[in-house]
């Protein structure tokens, strides 16, 4: 369709038979009507996340009886953030071009739209409901974790500097303009972010966030030269289905998906979405099991040493987005709030556990 709704307002049910009817068994069908109720209120989405009730005109069983539906944000900021960093774009595009060939599943898109002049964009994604989802807050068991490190060891070993990788000319790498403008904001960001802990903010980390502040760029450019693989990007529990459909693993929200060095996303996995007592018992674990399944799924040349040395890394490098989270958020949002500052707290944790700072060293 060329044209499609940008607000839940716009949103009708004759528009909503259109774009189901393609793919979604209504066999002639169309809806009737829906209910809508919001997913995520609180947790600072760039985007409008709602999930659709829907009623149809006759008895159609094939056809879904919820749908999950995401639209731009209608909050400039939000707005400039998305456009800077192409999130819907992305996500649009991960849909069409990556998702059914990627070997970790995620929802079914019945529609996807991007309108590159205006930055727009919609998704209708199959709604994984009643499937268990995780919750970072809350944390991931070390079964779960264990579920979510082999999951992403085998799809990242799927792209292992493979040439097809680079077919899709909308992934960016970490050394992409808008990621190297994360050294400016990080800078902006990090008096606030130290305002707001105070000193819930490890005193030794008070140096290291200024060095890190300078450092950024060249990091993102020595983290495009390492072994290139896709990269979620935001691989944490609110994102994950667990026993759906089949699947041990259905995992969601594809907006800021980038191909670079792979630890990344589990050094955002562990140091921000399992207890620190969790962490610090089964960390060294974990990652030999991320490296034992890449090398089985088909990874040379990337020995154990090697892969440790990348999370510390990572886990220094992953800290950038709960300060600049942090900083940005309003104060108002206590839930919200709440939710970033329990993101940090383990994510520091982990950085003094394994004294990360000492990679940058590195560079």
């Amino acid at each position: 369709m060329a044209k499609f709704p940008t607000t839940l307002e716009d949103i009708t049910p004759d528009w909503l038979t259109k774009a189901l009817a393609a793919d979604c068994g209504l066999q002639g069908a169309k809806v009737a009507s829906f209910e809508a109720e919001p997913i995520g209120a609180g947790t600072g989405f760039l985007g409008v996340v709602s999930r659709l009730r829907l009623t149809y005109d006759r008895d159609a069983p094939q056809a879904p009886k919820s749908i999950i539906v995401k639209l731009p944000s209608s909050d400039p900021g939000a707005r400039m953030i998305t456009s800077t960093f192409r999130h819907y774009e992305k996500e649009v595009r991960f849909y069409e071009q990556m998702a059914q060939v990627n070997n970790l599943c995620s929802p079914t898109a019945y529609f996807r739209a991007f309108d590159p002049k205006s930055g727009d964009f919609a998704l209708i994604l199959e709604d994984l409901a009643p499937a268990r989802n995780g919750d970072q807050v809350a944390g991931l068991t070390i079964d779960d974790a264990r579920t979510a490190v082999i999951a992403l060891a085998k799809m990242q070993a799927q792209w292992w500097e493979r040439p097809a990788l680079h077919v899709f000319d909308w992934l960016p790498a970490f050394n992409d303009p808008a990621m190297l403008s994360l050294q400016a904001v990080f800078q902006q960001c990090w008096q606030p972010y130290l305002d707001a802990l105070g000193d819930r903010v490890p005193a030794e980390l008070v140096p290291v966030g200024e060095r890190l502040g300078g450092m950024i760029s060249h990091v993102m450019n020595a983290l495009t030269a390492k072994p290139c693989t896709v990269v979620h990007g935001d691989y944490r529990a609110d994102n994950f289905f667990f026993d759906c459909g089949g699947e041990a693993l259905t995992v969601v929200d594809w907006q800021i998906v980038i191909k670079g060095l792979g630890a990344f996303d589990l050094a955002y996995l562990l140091a921000g979405n399992i207890s620190v007592e969790d962490r610090r018992q089964h960390e060294a674990y974990l990652v030999r099991l991320y490296h034992h399944h890449l090398v089985e799924n088909g990874v040379e040349g990337y020995d154990f040493d090697t892969c440790w040395r990348d999370y510390r890394t990572c886990v220094l490098i992953a800290w950038i987005w709960p300060v600049i989270a942090v900083a940005s958020l309003d104060p108002a949002n206590e839930r919200g709030l709440a939710f970033f500052q329990e993101w940090n707290r383990r994510a520091t944790t982990a950085l003094v556990d394994l004294k990360a700072w000492e990679t940058l060293d590195d560079f």
